[in-house]
């Protein structure tokens, strides 16, 4: 199955994520894997949050056995590098 195109979180559980999950993220390394972070699941549980190729087959299987439990949500990386338009004039 291909990635979403975006991922909509839910409302995290109260608190910091859990530490394991923060070094999870920062551990993952794959090819398909553009960025890792931490986000929540539709219902709120916490959850690793991985940015892949758009034409990735997800879920990985490697990321998944690997996640320590956590649920693993996947988006779409964008096709090209983010566009920075400049700021608007202010009018005064």
């Amino acid at each position: 199955m291909l990635p979403p195109a975006s991922h909509v979180p839910g409302t995290p559980p109260p608190g910091d994520p859990p530490k394991a999950l923060l070094r999870l993220a920062d551990s993952i390394r794959h090819p398909a894997v553009c960025s890792a972070g931490i986000s929540s699941t539709a219902d709120g549980r916490w959850a690793l949050y991985l940015s892949v190729q758009q034409t990735a087959q997800v879920p990985l299987a490697e990321i998944e056995a690997n996640s320590g439990g956590y649920p693993v949500v996947y988006e779409a990386a964008p096709e090209g590098p983010a566009r920075a338009y400049p700021a608007a004039k202010r009018q005064r």
